[in-house]
């Protein structure tokens, strides 16, 4: 280990060498790194290393900071502490994958004497803009330090070749590891855990930092000067139902809100908290959810650092999770069943048919593996003679590697971190239309034999991706950058996408025609509606007009008062002889109406322990005349149905109270 022009390509083969020989004997982890922790203390040229440690970190001061910590100024983190060095950007897929494995880090070792220095360091335009960095960390909850090396000047010096990169230093200032790529950077805790055991007479201990963050000067004051953060922030897609009812997610408050066209709020699905919790509304957790499509009256939602596909049915009011276990998934082929499936980051959705047989297949876009995935509804004949088997989830388009290669064989094909997709139609026949972000390009893929080929953008070259730009063209002449929400329009058979290019053009002239960062796009007769998301607001272009005006949902006054002042509870008790009980599958239906005999809502009867059974709520000007019912009672292993009505027992503005009460009487007469 000896060296006399310490510089990263040397601690690159520091490294591998060490990850190489785990590789080989991974059962001696702790004797092997331990032992590169002491040869590294030994060599003759440490002047040098610290001199490469402190070239870094004198780059790192001048930098314009973005957040920081409020106990300490950024030179000082850097004295008698272990520290992390991230380079990452908030374009790129495999930087998303691995942050939650940072923020782990910073939570659970900051107060032990580990500073995370995230380096915000950009491939396209938009993202050196530091307002935007600063949406990507509220949006994603990162309590560590950021800085804006938007000329990566720091990335260069480093000569980082890939996103996501990490690098730790000692509090002696010496290099210790370099991990580069996910897979790599993915295992950053477990050695750290190593390196605390061996400095930890040496570091120096702090206060947690993680509720002292702050953002710099000038962005405190204008932050003081904007309006006040909506309640629902961060919208990321949207979908029209098939009552014409408008689906809403919003990834930086983890929830799902369905409502009017008008914006009147109907439902709120989740509490608000990053988790992954199945159930009714109220107490669903979702993390990042992302793209929507509804079929057979259910929305289905890509609950995206879930690695999931979540269900919400409105009917029942319930949540439930259909595919994913919940963990970052590396299967580039699938074929498991529902939840036995492990994907990567799911961003959109889409519905379509078989070209085989028509049956209904839900695409999904695997961002994570940069592929385009299929769950089948039930048994259907796809691609290359291949049979969907009911209620499996595989690969059908790309081959997982990234890039940009069109082909014929649909899995030999290469993507690069696809978002949007939707269906069209092209030549009178039926296609995909995928936004594959990171090749800055738009595919198309012919449903009838998966011939994927290029509509606009990216290069020839399927290994280039850095062929972006603002150029007005056809095919690969054409430059723009990182397209991420698509849409067809049938009538007029045009073609829409999201990207963006350059602010000016693509935010226009009025502050309605503003956009900072667009994400979902769908189209609902001759209106587009567009989740803008560092605004956090959702605009509607007339297709007709041009004209484009923010949708007013005022949601936090709305949900207020449809949920908490304008809504009341219905509950039924049900009382049956001792001998009997509700059955436990199956228990039966019931309908509230109101004085003309017209439904006001209704649902199936589900079993439950409490005394009293919720229904539904109730809009609060809507007054209860009677609930029906069929219900099914057993005793021992006989079973019979009863049915009738009752009136309320008691109604309030809060409440509606029915009883069902069978006598013995009643049992014996059916």
């Amino acid at each position: 280990m000896e060296t006399t022009n310490f510089n990263t390509d040397s601690f690159r083969d520091l490294t591998f060498d060490l990850l190489s020989g785990i590789a080989d004997n991974p059962s001696k982890f702790d004797e092997f790194t331990n032992a590169y922790l002491t040869k590294l203390h030994e060599r003759k040229d440490e002047d040098n290393l610290r001199k490469y440690t402190r070239d870094i970190y004198d780059k790192i001061l001048t930098l314009q900071t973005v957040q920081t910590n409020t106990v300490f100024q950024l030179k000082d983190t850097f004295h008698e502490k272990i520290v992390v060095v991230f380079f990452w950007t908030f374009s790129n897929i495999h930087s998303f994958h691995v942050m939650s494995k940072l923020i782990a880090i910073d939570k659970r070792y900051s107060a032990a004497g580990v500073t995370v220095i995230g380096i915000h360091s950009p491939k396209y335009e938009h993202e050196k803009n530091k307002a935007n960095i600063r949406h990507a960390i509220e949006e994603q909850s990162l309590p560590f330090n950021v800085v804006n090396d938007n000329t990566l000047q720091v990335w260069k010096h480093v000569d980082c070749q890939v996103w996501p990169t990490v690098l730790i230093f000692g509090p002696d200032a010496l290099p210790i590891f370099i991990f580069e790529g996910e897979n790599h950077v993915q295992h950053t805790e477990t050695f750290l855990l190593l390196v605390l055991a061996y400095y930890k007479s040496s570091v120096r201990a702090s206060p947690s930092h993680s509720s002292m963050i702050k953002m710099s000067p000038d962005d405190i004051a204008a932050a003081n000067t904007g309006s006040k953060p909506a309640k629902f922030t961060y919208p990321s897609h949207l979908c029209i139902t098939s009552n014409g009812q408008m689906c809403i997610s919003y990834a930086g408050s983890n929830q799902v809100i369905l409502c009017e066209i008008d914006g009147k709020v109907l439902e709120v699905v989740g509490n608000g908290h990053p988790g992954m919790a199945d159930g009714e509304i109220q107490q669903v957790e979702f993390d990042s959810p992302r793209g929507l499509v509804e079929y057979n009256s259910c929305i289905y939602i890509a609950d995206t650092n879930n690695h999931a596909i979540r269900v919400f049915d409105p009917n029942s009011r319930r949540v439930l999770t259909l595919i994913g276990t919940g963990r970052l998934g590396s299967d580039k082929i699938g074929g498991l069943k529902r939840s036995q499936q492990p994907i990567a980051s799911p961003w959109d959705l889409c519905i379509t048919e078989s070209p085989f047989d028509h049956k209904t297949v839900l695409l999904i876009s695997m961002a994570g593996q940069h592929q385009i995935w299929a769950y089948a509804f039930e048994e259907t004949q796809w691609w290359n003679n291949l049979t969907l088997q009911k209620n499996a989830c595989l690969a059908i388009i790309g081959s997982g590697e990234e890039g940009n290669r069109n082909d014929p064989e649909p899995m030999s094909a290469t993507l690069a971190a696809p978002r949007g997709i939707c269906n069209g139609t092209m030549n009178g026949q039926p296609v995909l239309f995928i936004a594959d972000s990171n090749s800055s390009s738009i595919r198309v893929v012919t449903l009838q034999n998966g011939n994927v080929s290029n509509l606009i953008g990216g290069d020839a070259d399927p290994t280039n991706l850095l062929a972006f730009g603002d150029l007005d063209g056809s095919s690969f002449n054409a430059k723009f950058q990182y397209p991420i929400g698509v849409a067809f329009h049938y009538p007029s058979s045009n073609f829409y996408f999201i990207t963006d290019i350059d602010t000016k053009k693509q935010r226009g002239e009025s502050n309605s025609a503003k956009f900072n960062e667009p994400q979902g796009i769908i189209i609902f007769d001759h209106f587009m509606f567009i989740a803008d998301k560092n605004n956090s607001h959702v605009k509607r272009i007339d297709l007709d007009k041009g004209t484009v005006v923010r949708c007013r949902f005022n949601l936090s006054e709305t949900l207020n008062e449809e949920r908490t002042f304008g809504s009341k509870q219905a509950y039924v008790s049900i009382l049956l002889p001792d001998t009997f009980q509700l059955r436990d599958n199956n228990t039966g239906t019931w309908s509230i109406e109101d004085e003309d005999g017209f439904k006001i809502c209704d649902g199936e009867l589900a079993n439950s322990t409490s005394e009293q059974i919720l229904l539904d709520y109730i809009p609060r000007d809507k007054q209860a005349s009677r609930l029906k019912y069929e219900i099914v009672i057993c005793e021992g292993e006989k079973c019979t149905m009863m049915n009738g009505e009752v009136e309320p027992v008691n109604q309030t503005d809060s409440l509606i109270e029915f009883v069902i009460k069978i006598d013995q009487s009643e049992t014996n007469t059916n």
